[in-house]
């Protein structure tokens, strides 16, 4: 899935022999998304120079506005300065030795909505308009590189940079998505997320709005619009996991809660250990074959965790029918797991993996949520158990990035 790869590799549309450039800097490629889609793209070269200070610019909507005036741009030359003092203040930071970088989510690349070929020729007009050399970062879908997640910037830190430490006080972020309300100035509708600010937040760079640095306009006041993992910890202090949940006798576990509630987890850190057949719709594939993969194992005398999300009466009555057939008792564990954290944890799960396990998209939480029936016992079960989530972290590593903002 990862790898460097020179620009050309891509093929078709989004091949781009070479740059129109006046400076020493050429496009670049790490990873694959899908094939023939990079996970990143990136601008770099000689004459980015390196720097312990770096400003980091959102573009659209920060650097550049469309010149139609219609929120997105009708092709690759819509586009204008944001403000007029854009070129002058980027080359205000440049000749004060600040590397300007720009870092830009294009998630219509992945979905084909765009090509990369594209982005990189209105870029590169941009740069010869500023007439200065610019880094670009660009990540191409919904994987581990997004933004909020700070993966660009680390990896412009670790492998563009000449191996020159950044200096995290005297950088910055300039970017649009900023969790302003309505109205934050009259008429002006709320921004579409809070993206920008938490990735400046989870680089750990001050952050400013285009409207601040370039016009000079108050910060407003503005909401976050996900979990605050920090205040979120605070309230799981003093609780503990529980040690065993398993049972010695013959048994039926159904589990029952949100995509990326730590269902799989669960199943892996308490049942399968103990011998549990683990059925699994995202490994097995359908219902039937969960179905069949439970009534072998019953048939074997195995017990049975059933890993799926499990959202209706209908779904669970079919596990409940195949235990009562075999004469073993079914217990519900319910993972109550807030729709907040459940994001959270989703796009945890993706950064953890570097994009090997994808996010599941909103959709699937949706038709969760609209079928979803409170588990009781009067189904069948022995026994509703409600299981709160409670953060264990295997490295120091993983809790930072648990830390960090996220966004779906």
């Amino acid at each position: 899935m990862s790898g460097k790869r020179k620009r050309g590799d891509v093929g078709g549309a989004n091949k781009k022999p070479r740059t129109n450039l006046k400076f020493k800097l050429s496009w670049r490629e790490e990873g694959e998304l899908k094939p023939g889609v990079p996970s990143l793209v990136y601008l770099d070269g000689s004459d980015a120079t390196p720097s312990k200070s770096v400003a980091g610019f959102d573009i659209d909507w920060t650097i550049i506005r469309t010149k139609s005036g219609r929120k997105f741009p009708t092709g690759p030359s819509d586009w204008t300065f944001f403000d007029p003092k854009v070129s002058v203040k980027l080359k205000e930071l440049y000749e004060e030795g600040k590397k300007v970088v720009f870092f830009t989510n294009q998630g219509g690349i992945e979905k084909g909505n765009t090509t990369i070929k594209e982005l990189q020729d209105k870029y590169e007009d941009i740069i010869n308009s500023l007439d200065i050399p610019v880094q670009i970062f660009i990540s191409t879908g919904n994987d581990h590189y997004r933004k909020p997640g700070p993966l660009m910037w680390e990896y412009m830190e670790k492998n563009c940079n000449g191996g020159t430490s950044i200096d995290q006080s005297s950088s910055l972020y300039v970017g649009d998505a900023a969790g302003r309300k309505k109205d934050w100035i009259k008429g002006k509708p709320k921004d579409f997320s809070c993206s920008d600010r938490m990735f400046a937040a989870n680089v750990g760079v001050p952050f400013y709005t285009p409207e601040t640095f370039f016009q000079g306009l108050k910060e407003a006041g503005f909401e976050w619009g996900s979990l605050n993992v920090t205040e979120f910890l605070k309230t799981t202090q003093g609780k503990i996991q529980p040690e065993k949940l398993h049972r010695d006798e013959q048994e039926v576990v159904l589990l029952v809660g949100r995509p990326a509630s730590g269902k799989t987890t669960v199943a892996k850190r308490y049942f399968t250990p103990r011998g549990y057949t683990q059925v699994n719709r995202d490994t097995l594939g359908t219902k039937e074959k969960c179905l069949k993969v439970a009534a072998e194992g019953l048939k074997n005398k195995k017990s049975i965790v059933v890993d799926n999300t499990n959202p209706k009466r209908e779904d669970r009555k079919a596990y409940i029918d195949l235990a009562k057939k075999s004469s073993v008792p079914v217990r519900c564990i319910r993972l109550k797991v807030s729709p907040e954290l459940s994001y959270h944890l989703n796009m945890y799960r993706q950064n953890k993996s570097k994009g090997v396990e994808r996010r599941v998209p909103m959709v699937a939480y949706r038709t969760f949520d609209k079928y979803f029936e409170e588990p009781k016992v009067s189904e069948g079960f022995s026994e509703v158990i409600e299981l709160d989530f409670v953060p264990s972290f295997e490295s120091e590593e993983d809790e930072g990035m648990f830390k960090q903002w996220t966004n779906m």
